[in-house]
């Protein structure tokens, strides 16, 4: 059996609109060692505790009210109007379509998962963003994590 990872140390932002989603992922999150869960049940709430709280990782639901799922994206990942562009961010997807996930990857998200998912999943995106964390690029006014697979190219 594997072991259960630990990100100790760390603080997380979970965005959902649902509070029943929220404490799943905060319960989640506090069995691998993250004691600090903010939650904000918008989009713009979530900015107001971004710019606050400067959290260590962000996970955010792609549809949202008030201030969408893909704006707090582009919000986070513009410097000019962003505390932390470079913010990790993981994306849930209730629907995963071809033109949602190519539209969040183009703005820039680190990790993407469908929901719903299990906590070994959600552990194995934390897994890749603390300890394999991509170099970010400006595209356009966006900071984006470089692809894999542009990165593997690079050492080729």
């Amino acid at each position: 059996m594997i072991a259960t990872p630990t990100f100790p140390d760390l603080s997380a932002l979970v965005v959902d609109e649902s509070l029943y989603i929220r404490r799943i992922v905060r319960d989640m999150l506090m069995r691998v060692g993250i004691k600090r869960v903010l939650e904000a049940p918008d989009g713009a709430e979530a900015l107001g505790v971004l710019a606050e709280s400067k959290p260590d990782i962000a996970i955010i639901d792609w549809d949202l009210s008030i201030l969408s799922g893909e704006e707090f994206i582009r919000l986070a990942r513009t410097p000019s109007t962003s505390p932390c562009p470079t913010l990790p961010i993981i994306l849930m997807l209730a629907q995963p379509r071809r033109n949602v996930v190519d539209r969040a990857v183009g703005l820039g998200v680190n990790e993407i998962i469908a929901k719903p998912f299990s906590p070994k999943t959600l552990w194995s995106r934390l897994d890749e963003i603390i300890n394999r964390p991509r170099p970010y690029s400006q595209v356009k006014s966006l900071l984006r994590p470089i692809p894999r697979a542009a990165g593997l190219k690079a050492f080729a």
